[in-house]
């Protein structure tokens, strides 16, 4: 009861949600209210775009801002789905599979860009929704599947949610920068990044960043020095703000393919 009650006072005071007013002891690394601000963070760079704004190219390859908002709406629907799983037990996929997932983003990108904005803008609303169910429990299944195959506690959902956000909202090149992200969400993200999934290997030894490190390849023999936005930037596979430096001076080379 008292637990319950702690629950209740937590969501009336907009504290933001954490282990600490949880039935389950399980640290919930990223706060429902972060990702409620990078929600209106993102809102807030795209609300008024015009349609040509929207499908002109971002800063990815081969996408343009349709598809990147088209994908952010589409990942605010598949971590709906891992939110069922958690809550009822029964397995519900994040998407029915990584071919289908392209399809949709390539479907969705051609619509027009008001539309595109609108359907991101109401599925960051459904999603706030389902957070708020996740908080409140009870999980019927402690363990749930991505897109990428990685398995996860349910209370990661909100750290995966922010991080697209933020990372995405740079691809929009909205003038919005990787060293816009703070040194805290930049060393969290550096720390989840560094030691999960990714396409293509990291071949240095350390990222160092002053007191912070983090291990990438033990068998490695250079180590890179920069900012935390930086790294993490390049360490997702983006060109970073700040310039990066090798312990032994050697060329850095492309940002490494992350997922």
């Amino acid at each position: 009861m008292l637990i319950l009650m702690n629950l209740m006072q937590s969501k009336k005071s907009q504290r933001p949600i954490t282990s600490a007013v949880l039935p389950y002891g399980y640290s919930m690394i990223t706060s429902v209210v972060e990702v409620a601000n990078a929600e209106a963070l993102v809102a807030k760079y795209v609300s008024e775009l015009s349609n040509e704004d929207v499908a002109a190219d971002s800063l990815l390859p081969n996408w343009s801002r349709g598809h990147v908002l088209s994908h952010l709406a589409n990942n605010a629907r598949g971590l709906s789905n891992l939110v069922e799983w958690a809550l009822t037990g029964v397995q519900k996929d994040m998407y029915v599979s990584v071919e289908q997932r392209a399809i949709d983003i390539e479907n969705d990108a051609k619509r027009p860009g008001k539309e595109i904005v609108a359907d991101f803008l109401e599925q960051s609303k459904i999603f706030a929704a389902n957070l708020d169910r996740l908080v409140a429990g009870p999980l019927l299944s402690e363990e749930i599947v991505l897109g990428n195959g990685s398995h996860v506690h349910p209370h990661e959902i909100t750290t995966l949610r922010e991080r697209e956000l933020l990372v995405h909202l740079v691809d929009l090149g909205l003038d919005y920068k990787a060293n816009d992200w703070t040194l805290t969400w930049s060393i969290k993200t550096l720390k989840s990044v560094s030691a999960g999934k990714r396409k293509e290997p990291v071949k240095f030894r350390l990222l160092i960043a002053g007191d912070h490190t983090w291990t990438m390849d033990q068998n490695g023999m250079t180590d890179i020095f920069g900012t935390p936005q930086s790294l993490a930037a390049w360490l997702m596979g983006r060109e970073p703000d700040d310039k990066l430096v090798t312990s032994d001076g050697s060329p850095l080379g492309n940002p490494p393919l992350w997922l």
